[in-house]
C-alpha cells in the first residue's frame, strides 16, 4: 500500500513542477528576494583600486554601521559634534580615480538631511578642527542618478574637515 501512496504523491506534485507552472514562478520570486544579485563590484568601496594621491587604505579604515569608511587625520579638539548639532565644515570630492568631483564649505544643522548622507553621517562624533577621509558608497552619495561630473552609482571619496560646531 504504501508504494501505492508515493506514486500517487509524485503523481499530483509533477504538474506543479512544471517549467511554466505557477507554482515554480513563485518558487523562483521567493528564492529571488532570499537571493538578490550582488551589486556591480565597482560599487563596492572594498573592491576598487584607488589613485595613490588620494591616500585612501581601506585596510586602515574604520566602518561606520551606514557602510561609510573613514579614517581620521586629525581629530581636532574640543567637545564632539552630536547628530543635531550646527556645524561649519569644508570638503572636498572625488572619484576613485582621482578625478575632483566637488568641493565647498557650509553651514548646515545635522539631521536636516540638506547635504549627501554619507557625510552628514560621518560628522557626528568629530571635533572642531577634524578632519576625516571618507569612502562613500552609491547609496549614500549621488546614487543611481550621478551628477554631470559624476556617473551613476559611483563611490566617492571625500575629505572632510569640522570647522566648527554650534550645539
Amino acid at each position: 500500500m504504501r508504494p501505492a501512496l508515493l506514486v500517487l504523491a509524485f503523481a499530483t506534485a509533477l504538474p506543479a513542477c512544471r517549467a511554466d507552472s505557477p507554482a515554480r514562478a513563485a518558487i523562483r520570486s521567493v528564492g529571488a528576494g532570499l537571493n538578490p544579485p550582488l551589486p556591480p563590484p565597482d560599487t563596492i568601496p572594498e573592491l576598487l583600486d584607488y589613485d595613490a594621491d588620494l591616500g585612501v587604505n581601506i585596510t586602515e579604515m574604520a566602518r561606520l554601521p551606514t557602510g561609510v569608511l573613514y579614517q581620521d587625520i586629525v581629530v581636532g579638539s574640543g567637545q564632539e559634534a552630536t547628530p543635531t548639532d550646527s556645524v561649519d565644515i569644508a570638503f572636498q570630492g572625488w572619484l576613485p580615480n582621482g578625478s575632483k568631483v566637488d568641493s565647498g564649505t557650509v553651514a548646515i544643522r545635522l539631521g536636516s538631511g540638506t547635504i549627501m548622507p554619507g557625510i552628514e553621517g560621518a560628522i557626528p562624533g568629530m571635533k572642531a578642527g577634524g578632519r576625516r577621509k571618507l569612502v562613500i558608497p552609491p547609496g549614500l552619495a549621488f546614487g543611481g542618478d550621478g551628477t554631470d561630473a559624476i556617473p551613476p552609482n559611483a563611490v566617492v571619496v571625500y575629505d572632510l574637515e569640522l570647522r566648527t560646531i554650534v550645539p
